[in-house]
């Protein structure tokens, strides 16, 4: 049994679309910034009490752990989002050059 596939099956770069190509590039910024928020929270807070933590930066501030968990996902989430954003932005095939404004080249 072959578990090949046929090239109509594969898809064709070139019927991409350019809201396609953004969806992916968006998906692939997003998914892996999520991810890896959520394995950073996981590994900060078994460590570290959120509510300790609020005492120690914000005394003037009560917040509950579900809140303390919250900020912190977020706050990893948004460190990993821009890695992860300027690291598509490093990869990104080089845009075409503009055409002279004069109609030559």
């Amino acid at each position: 049994m072959s578990t090949s596939r046929s090239p109509a099956s594969v898809g064709d770069a070139s019927r991409e679309t350019p809201r396609d190509s953004m969806a992916r590039r968006f998906g692939a910024v997003i998914w892996p910034s999520f991810f890896a928020a959520g394995v950073a929270t996981i590994v900060f807070f078994a460590i570290v009490d959120p509510v300790e933590l609020a005492t120690i930066t914000w005394p003037d501030v009560e917040i509950t752990r579900l809140a303390g968990y919250s900020i912190g996902f977020f706050m990893f989430w948004l460190c990993t989002l821009s890695a992860c954003l300027f690291t598509a932005m490093l990869i990104a095939p080089p845009r075409q050059p503009l055409a002279h404004r004069d109609g030559r080249g």
